[in-house]
């Protein structure tokens, strides 16, 4: 199950500036902003090196290659969006639950968005430079979270939906209204989203679940039935 990727304003992002991080950390963020901007084949050392603002051995130094810099950046994104998106257990109250995930996806989206752009593009294309073992994990998630979802709607906690779909809209309503929250800025005279933004998809994306996941008769009331 993959979700395609939001699509934010990356290109205008200017070359970093000088670096305040540690070298290596720096030259990470960097990487994120090209591959988030050109993707991984149009992506380039050179071009990496010209937005940490540093010589392209510099870059080689840390890192050898294009391929080990993606390889890094995926690893930056890959389990904090794997726990954003599967975090449901079996003693959760299931609509708090599903908002809780709708706001970790739209928080991470807020510290990571570069990377989570990547990671996203590169789900989208088939996860061919995720690490096997990560792609067992993550199927198995899925297999998981979507038994549990069935749980909750034949007990009659959640409205009767499909659980698949149900993992697949909570997912895609949280990153829609991240891609939508990227045209604010020019909408409103702003270069950047501020927190105000995130808090309002947060808000929106909360009542769409609250609304349409919460049972037409509550399931104290179906027993007694």
């Amino acid at each position: 199950m993959y979700i395609m990727p939001f699509d934010p304003r990356l290109d205008a992002s200017p070359p970093a500036a000088a670096p305040q991080l540690p070298v290596r950390e720096h030259i990470l963020q960097a990487a994120c902003q090209v591959f988030a901007r050109e993707g991984f084949d149009a992506a380039t050392v050179n071009g990496i090196a010209q937005q940490a603002g540093l010589p392209k051995p510099n870059v080689l130094y840390y890192f050898k290659s294009k391929d080990n810099l993606y390889a890094q950046v995926l690893e930056s994104i890959a389990t904090p969006y794997l726990d954003a998106c599967l975090s449901l257990h079996d003693d959760d109250q299931p609509v708090a639950a599903l908002t809780r995930t709708v706001s970790a996806m739209v928080q991470l989206f807020e510290r990571q968005p570069f990377a989570s752009k990547v990671f996203m593009v590169e789900l989208k294309e088939g996860a061919t430079r995720l690490p096997p073992a990560y792609a067992e994990r993550w199927a198995a998630r899925v297999r998981e979270h979507i038994e549990r979802l069935g749980r909750w709607v034949d007990a009659g906690l959640l409205a009767p939906v499909d659980p698949r779909h149900l993992l697949l809209s909570t997912w895609a309503i949280a990153q829609s209204c991240i891609s939508l929250g990227w045209q604010v800025p020019g909408l409103r005279g702003r270069e950047q989203l501020e927190a105000i933004d995130y808090a309002a998809a947060t808000q929106t994306a909360t009542r769409l679940l609250v609304e349409g996941l919460t049972p037409v008769q509550p399931a104290a009331q179906r027993k007694r039935a």
